[in-house]
């Protein structure tokens, strides 16, 4: 989409307020403007530069994709000429035309280009530049927004805290844990959180390994026993912890969402990287700081909390966070450009864990984390020619961060959740439309890297006053290696039977191998006295060893895509049509996903808009679907005699029942909405319902074996209304774009679990509210907070440099049913555990940023950015726990210095 040349420059306001006047009183202004001879002395030089130039003499909108003009000079123009004249002359010899628009708006473009918008639909040019447009199901934000953006901890996550059909984990905002680096995980429209399509670039940026089992791990990372040798704990759905400022927009689909796009429930997340415009260059610095920030905790804890008496992170009193970020923009030749992000993040703190064995304290032991995300991004373009443009983009995220296997088992280890990819694009532009391709290869893994792979039990310690345990868990990778090749057709708009169509086709065609790798053997030891209170290791001998042999499991398998859409317009009616068709080999099933929706234009002018549709949405499958109990066949225990001899072997097998036939979880979607103008807002109500069916769970048979099946099922309702200005409101030297947005969101589901795929469905009854139901009857018990509220205001003082952004976040209503440790008892004598609601309080909070950057010298900007989330220090508490309480983040400072060159 092309967007204005001016955005640095105080004719960039100018040119959009002209373009609003125009909207009021019509094109035969503009057409004047045009036609009016004036003498013009625009010298020869940059395009850009001489394009200002005219707009501001012309008091025309002229707006045009800064790729176009990058590298591209002009001879100028001078004399008395027509404004029409003046503009061909500027652009003679440069490969570029123009078009007049709606209200007579003017818009750069290639020699043959028709413009359209993301979704490949013709616009009148008055509504590509200035505006900000509406689209019910789809929401972008703009690098300026990301830039200045109140609330958030630098994670792509943090960013979408304004949309309503977005919900967070009730432990993503946790007091006593502030020092964690890992991102939230977000549900939309009330699916799981790892059912959500992430792209960058155009690449596939998910995790398919085990992105349930998302919690974080300091400690315990990988369960190692014969009846649950399992995955890597600590994943996520997220490959790519993406850093914001790598960013040039982010667009979510929550409804409605094109045929183009497969593999969620949820929605999709597709971010850009930023591209080439001009030269540029910038460092920033943040920090912040336990003693900036109000922590809160439960009196019964605090003296742990304090002590930070805990080594799985829960507890950090003590930290310091910090982020570097380089990032930069460099033309290398003639339609050339190269633009680059590299950023590392880190957060340091301190634990303290205690040990005891059979009623000995060993004491405590001090430990210092340090947890790091490091980020590089790069984005190289090329135009070939006026037909062709080509691209590459290099994606690399890496978070790491140290823990101990446990407080038995002392070995230090380093997890990591680690992706690399490359992605290389083309845009083909022929006669009836453009070709567009993409390849990509990327490796995304989680890997445990420990000090040590056997872990021992000396009884000779024990008798000596000595702590008997120690070592850890080995070395273990995880993997997952794609290529993917996609091939999509956008077809220019054109007349059939009096309607215009835009029709799209595309397919997509996947590669993947994934697999599970022990390194080495991995041991545990328990070394036996050979003589009653031995405090010598001679007098001991090898009872039992547990081993864990050397072993690698790994599986391939591909997936195809394909997919047909045709929109197309009948008088006041625009109508989209689409069907899409997956298989994928690992559950070998043939999907297909019909996607349709209506747009009724009340009056012709865009006032008012009435939107409905009804879609399906198939879901992702992932490799723990395979591993199941495979791993117990590389598990295998030895008992010894005392004099060294082989007592026995045990050697355990697979209890995975592969003989099942899985469906692809699917979600059904009917959604209506409208869209309204007032004047300089923009209004966008939804009503989005959702019926998700073959939900995966597990099971077991009755002989013991461990399958997967698709008996999980929910149900989700969204209701959202938004309010958002188009053009910013001014007042005095101030200039203000605000959003109000409100949502009411319920979601039920037979599974109690977040992560349905470990979970089985409970055919156990309970006692809750009055009655005897299942189990699985009872609320959903996390990402459930039905009410939300998000207010935020970005302000510009263009004359003082400086923006301040305000969020006001409203979160109301929510209740989980726990235990409460009581018995019912029914007429007939038989018992039910009573459960019962835990109801959480509203809260509001305020974030507040404020951004400051002076000039310096004359190509060089600094930037002072300071950010208080939560600026009144409000909390409450989310526990579901009598026991103890859980409070959500206090007021909270962070502070960026930067340089812009």
């Amino acid at each position: 989409m092309p967007t204005s040349i001016f955005t640095k420059t105080s004719i960039a306001k100018m040119v959009r307020v002209t373009m609003v006047t125009s909207a009021l009183y019509g094109s035969s202004i503009f057409a004047a403007n045009l036609n009016e001879i004036q003498n013009y002395n625009i010298g020869s030089g940059q395009l850009s530069a001489a394009l200002n130039q005219f707009a501001a003499q012309t008091g025309l909108f002229l707006s045009a994709d800064s790729k176009l003009l990058r590298n591209k000079n002009t001879t100028g123009v001078s004399g008395s000429s027509t404004g029409l004249s003046a503009l061909n002359a500027l652009l003679l010899g440069t490969g570029l035309t123009f078009s007049v628009g709606v209200g007579g708006s003017v818009t750069v473009i290639r020699e043959g280009e028709v413009i359209k918008d993301e979704e490949g639909v013709n616009l009148p040019v008055l509504l590509i530049e200035g505006s900000k447009s509406i689209t019910a199901g789809k929401s972008t934000i703009d690098a300026e927004e990301i830039d200045f953006m109140a609330g958030g901890d630098g994670h792509l996550t943090d960013l979408l805290q304004g949309n309503g059909a977005v919900r967070y984990s009730l432990t993503s905002s946790a007091s006593a844990n502030n020092a964690t680096m890992r991102p939230d995980e977000i549900s939309i429209h009330g699916q799981s959180h790892y059912q959500n399509s992430y792209i960058i670039d155009g690449v596939a940026a998910n995790n398919d390994l085990n992105p349930g089992d998302s919690e974080d791990t300091y400690t315990n990372p990988v369960t190692i026993t014969a009846n649950a040798f399992g995955m890597l704990t600590g994943s996520s759905s997220q490959a790519y912890y993406v850093d914001p400022d790598a960013l040039d927009s982010v667009t979510v689909y929550d409804s409605n969402v094109p045929a183009e796009y497969g593999g969620f429930l949820g929605g999709v997340v597709s971010s850009r990287l930023k591209r080439y415009d001009e030269d540029s260059f910038s460092i920033k610095y943040a920090v912040s700081r336990d003693e900036w920030d109000e922590i809160h905790v439960d009196e019964e804890t605090e003296e742990d909390y304090e002590d930070a008496d805990v080594i799985d992170g829960s507890y950090t009193p003590e930290y310091l966070k910090q982020r570097l970020t380089l990032t930069g923009k460099k033309g290398l030749a003639e339609d050339t450009g190269l633009t680059f992000t590299a950023s590392r993040a880190t957060s340091q703190f301190a634990q303290i864990y205690n040990q005891s064995f059979a009623g000995t304290d060993f004491g405590d032991t001090a430990l210092d984390y340090e947890d790091t995300i490091d980020n590089a991004m790069i984005r190289l373009d090329h135009r070939v020619n006026n037909s062709l443009d080509v691209g590459m983009s290099v994606l690399y995220a890496n978070r790491y961060h140290d823990g101990v296997t446990s407080d038995t088992y002392d070995s230090n280890f380093v997890k990591s959740h680690q992706s690399v990819g490359v992605g290389f694009n083309s845009d083909y532009h022929v006669n009836k439309g453009t070709l567009k391709a993409k390849l990509s290869y990327s490796e995304k893994s989680d890997n445990l890297d420990s000090d040590e792979s056997t872990f021992i039990y000396h009884q000779a310690d024990y008798y000596a006053g000595n702590f008997p345990y120690s070592g850890g868990y080995g070395d273990i990778n995880q993997q997952q290696d794609t290529t993917e090749l996609s091939l999509d057709w956008e077809h220019d708009t054109f007349s059939f039977i009096g309607m215009e169509h835009d029709i799209k086709a595309g397919v997509t065609l996947n590669h993947q191998t994934m697999f599970y790798e022990t390194e080495s053997d991995i041991a545990y030891q328990y070394y036996r006295c050979s003589t009653t209170g031995c405090t010598d290791y001679s007098d001991e001998y090898l009872w039992i060893e547990r081993t864990i042999d050397k072993n690698k499991l790994e599986i391939s398998g591909h997936s195809v895509g394909t997919y047909l859409s045709d929109r197309f317009t009948v008088g006041d009616w625009a109508y989209y049509l689409g069907v899409r068709a997956d298989y994928n080999s690992t559950l070998e099933n043939i999907d297909f996903s019909p996607r349709a929706n209506a747009t009724w234009d009340v009056f012709g002018d865009k006032s008012t808009q009435l939107i409905s549709g009804a879609s399906r949405y198939y879901g992702r499958s992932f490799f723990r679907y395979e591993v199941n109990n495979q791993l117990r066949t590389w598990y295998n225990q030895t008992r010894y005699n005392s004099d060294g001899s082989v007592s026995s072997v045990t050697e355990y097998d697979d209890t995975s029942l592969s003989d099942y036939d899985l469906k692809t979880p699917y979600s059904d979607e009917l959604m209506i909405g409208a869209i309204q103008h007032f004047g300089n807002v923009n209004a966008t109500l939804k009503l989005v319902g959702r019926e998700s069916k073959d939900i995966v769970t597990s099971a077991e048979t009755d002989d013991g074996y461990d399958y997967y099946d698709n008996e999980g099922e929910s149900t989700s309702f969204n209701t959202s209304l938004e309010f958002t200005t188009r053009d910013p409101l001014k007042l005095g030297i101030t200039e203000t774009h605000a959003t109000f947005a409100i949502s009411y969101q319920k979601s039920d589901s037979n599974s109690t679990s977040d992560v349905t795929y470990e979970d089985e469905i409970s055919t156990d009854s309970v006692y809750y509210d009055g009655q005897i139901i299942y189990e699985s009857e009872l609320p959903s018990f996390d990402y459930n907070i039905p009410f939300a509220v998000n207010f935020s205001t970005t302000t510009e003082i263009p004359n003082w440099r400086l923006t301040l952004a305000n969020r006001i976040n409203v979160k109301a209503g929510g209740t989980v049913a726990v235990d409460s440790k009581e018995d019912y008892t029914d007429v007939d004598g038989e018992e039910y555990d009573i459960y019962e609601d835990v109801d959480f309080n509203s809260l509001i909070t305020l974030d507040t940023t404020v951004t400051w950057r002076p000039q310096v010298f004359e190509k060089m900007e600094g930037s002072i950015k300071l950010s208080v989330n939560n600026v009144f220090d409000k909390y409450v508490d989310m526990s579901t726990s009598s026991s103890s309480n859980s409070y959500t983040t206090g007021r909270t400072f962070s502070l960026e210095l930067g340089a812009y060159f």
